[in-house]
């Protein structure tokens, strides 16, 4: 244990969205980050690289770090997994984190599994929250949904550093806090260009994704397995064409083809935050659960009187869910 002594403080990778402005889901982190650092009697540290990094940094100083240490390169303008997996391996090696934590992003999921594997570590993923155990060396515990969401486990690390989590968006709040005596280190990109396998041309783009992100909707539709086929879940997006929605849904729909997994909302997918979240044939595990509580209303209907999703739900339909679906579009049809 004496050697897991030399690992402090607590780190959050500082994601950079769309090249414009630090993730939400980072700043909701360093909230959580702060209040962990304090009790640890530690800094917390954002950890940032980008194109031109130094204009992210009152930001990420304005949610509670004490230090930021930041790379700053034309190459670090889109996450390339050789690259940032390399300088921020550098860095761990080099400072020894005693927590570190990333957001459930493409970019932050795909840097946390490498960091973890070059770390000999271990990661949980998308933990829905995070607490202390003081009798035991302060570790880390991160509680974790599992067998399918029907109960929550308490994962620790006792053996290796860092610990390392992924957070959802929305798991957490946002903490304006600025310290006083904010340091910044500055490190020089050191990165072989020769490792590189793949080199990205010109700008990445999804065509496959729309501008507007399900995170953003003030009014989202979603629908599950409970709406019994295709033809029906399509439905949803013209109900939701007819009325300004954004369709939504549990994952059991993407794997039987009906909608895409951009769209998919729970742990593995988007957290939202909607004036009004409505619910078509969604049973309510609490992969998909954890994804919608922040919704300011929600409306859920099903046909079975004990489905999870109701002790959620402000309002409580007990019918058959593809039926008020046609119902409602034969309203708004006129």
């Amino acid at each position: 244990m004496s050697k897991l002594n030399t690992y402090k403080d607590v780190w959050v990778f500082t994601e950079i969205k769309d090249h414009v402005q630090v993730h939400d889901c980072a700043l909701e982190i360093l909230g959580k980050a702060r209040e962990i650092a304090d009790k640890l009697g530690q800094r917390l540290v954002g950890i940032l690289l980008a194109l031109d990094a130094e204009q992210y940094i009152p930001t990420i100083e304005e949610h509670g770090v004490d230090k930021t240490i930041y790379i700053s390169h034309s190459d670090l303008k889109h996450y390339q997994e050789r690259i940032f997996t390399d300088l921020i391996f550098d860095l761990i090696k080099k400072y020894k984190p005693s927590i570190f934590l990333f957001p459930s992003t493409e970019a932050g999921n795909a840097l946390a599994a490498r960091l973890a594997y070059r770390c000999r570590t271990g990661l949980v993923s998308d933990i829905l929250n995070l607490e202390l155990k003081k009798e035991e060396n302060n570790l880390l515990i991160s509680d974790k949904p599992a067998y399918l969401g029907d109960i929550i486990v308490k994962i620790i690390c006792p053996e290796t550093r860092p610990q390392m989590c992924t957070v959802t968006m929305g798991t957490f709040q946002k903490n304006r806090l600025k310290k006083l005596d904010l340091e910044r280190e500055k490190v020089q990109y050191n990165f072989d260009p020769i490792k590189l396998r793949i080199k990205i041309i010109g700008n990445p783009t999804r065509k496959d994704k729309p501008s507007a992100t399900l995170s953003d909707a003030k009014f989202v539709i979603g629908g599950g397995h409970g709406l019994m086929s295709k033809e029906n879940f399509d439905k949803i997006f013209i109900l939701a064409k007819n009325i300004n929605g954004q369709v939504g849904g549990t994952r059991r729909p993407i794997m039987d083809g009906w909608m895409p997994e951009h769209l998919q909302i729970g742990i593995s997918g988007e957290t939202i935050f909607p004036d009004l979240y409505l619910s078509f044939g969604i049973s309510g595990a609490i992969q998909h659960i954890v994804g919608i509580t922040k919704s300011k209303t929600i409306v859920a209907i099903n046909k079975d009187p004990n489905a999870p999703i109701f002790k959620t739900a402000d309002y409580c339909i007990i019918d058959d869910a593809p039926k008020i679906l046609e119902g409602l579009l034969k309203y708004y049809r006129g």
